[in-house]
């Protein structure tokens, strides 16, 4: 079987260190600060130029709804970097209690719990690996992009045109090649720079609410099969079984209140890009960038799905705590105690109310998630309508 540390927090570990930080080992939480500095500022640096592009194209509604979206992306992208910067210690705190936390239950837990949370923790990785490899696709083919349509028109018209990665007004000549050679390196290191924090933010939601459902999932097996013996060991029994469920509870606040503003923004913002994704993709099929807006479209939908499928996991696994209590033997606990019953009473009602997963205006869900993809083809409609 193996431990915990082999698969807890594998992928956002290694990410979390490209990006110059450490809030999985026990080591220094920022290591380079240098090289986070520098992605954040060619991130940074691109926005002015996109919100130039933008306004110049206002009437142009091919050109508006490429800025608008390349502007969110970023724009999401540095509240992200902006969240690890600010709340670095606290999210290292968070992960040393979640492995104080998982490590305590598999020593105290039977094979079966145990066995559990390894189970969530590879189940994870797999979610967060195939999450990492999607998003890292879409930054390698918007670097390839340019690269791809140059290749295509000089096929078409034997001559040479320099073309770029996003919609941007420069502030320099880029008919110049060292001009072009300066936007491209700027803009591929802008790519990567809003790829790696959303892979590291994101998978660490993944990562903490897999681990969240898991000791729900302990508690629910503790339940069903504690046994009543003595007085004083079906008293102890059902305290750590409560005591479990409820250091889950307050774990799952926790988690909410770190991740609300960037679940708000998430949401509203997918939406958005949804609609504009698709419309450009609608105009611009098969072009050569239909590869990186199919990909990209694809990337933005599995953000989305992370997030509601997440918070609807973990609210289902939390309510079933009650139906746990109802299949255990719970009529014998009343019998050797009493007092036992008011115990289970509140705890069953407690339990159906669940844990959520909010972003301030809405909850997470997969209802949500369906919501946001039919307002968005809504807003895809009407951006045809207007063209």
């Amino acid at each position: 079987m193996n431990t915990l540390t082999e698969d807890f927090l594998k992928v956002q570990g290694e990410y979390f260190r490209i990006l110059g930080f450490d809030i999985v080992e026990g080591r220094s939480d920022w290591l380079h600060p240098c090289k986070t500095i520098l992605m954040m500022s060619s991130l940074a640096a691109v926005q002015p130029m996109i919100i130039v592009f933008s306004l110049r194209n206002v009437e142009n509604l091919d050109n508006l709804t490429d800025g608008v979206g390349s502007l969110l992306i970023n724009l999401l992208a540095l509240l992200k970097f902006g969240i690890i910067v600010w709340l670095r210690n606290d999210l290292k705190r968070l992960v040393v209690k979640f492995r104080t936390l998982l490590t305590r239950g598999k020593q105290c837990m039977n094979e079966v719990t145990a066995s559990i949370i390894n189970q969530e923790n590879q189940w994870d990785q797999r979610v967060s690996g195939t999450y990492k490899n999607s998003f890292m696709l879409t930054a390698i083919l918007s670097i390839m992009m340019p690269l791809v349509g140059m290749a295509a028109f000089y096929w078409q018209t034997g001559k040479v045109q320099l073309q770029l990665t996003f919609p941007c007004v420069y502030p320099w000549d880029n008919s110049q090649i060292l001009f072009c050679m300066l936007s491209y390196a700027l803009l591929a290191m802008a790519s990567f720079g809003a790829v790696l924090p959303t892979i590291c933010v994101d998978t660490f939601f993944t990562a903490l609410t897999h681990n969240l459902v898991a000791l729900y999932k302990a508690a629910q097996h503790k339940m069903q099969i504690f046994g009543v013996e003595t007085l004083e060991e079906t008293q102890e029994h059902l305290r750590d079984i409560l005591q479990l469920y409820k250091n889950s509870l307050d774990m799952s606040d926790a988690l909410n209140q770190f991740f609300r503003l960037t679940i708000c923004m998430q949401l509203i913002v997918t939406s958005l890009l949804l609609c504009f994704i698709g419309y450009t993709l609608s105009e611009n099929f098969a072009q050569p960038k239909t590869p990186f807006y199919a990909t990209f479209m694809v990337s933005v939908l599995i953000q989305l799905y992370i997030y509601c499928y997440c918070g609807e996991y973990l609210k289902t696994e939390s309510r079933r705590f009650a139906k746990a209590i109802y299949d255990s033997p719970w009529y014998e606990a009343i019998a050797a105690d009493p007092t036992v019953g008011r115990s289970l009473q509140i705890s069953m009602m407690r339990a159906q109310r669940g844990s959520r997963i909010d972003g301030y205006f809405f909850e997470a869900n997969m209802r949500v998630f369906l919501s946001i993809v039919k307002t968005a083809m809504s807003y895809l409609a009407l951006l045809r309508s207007l063209s």
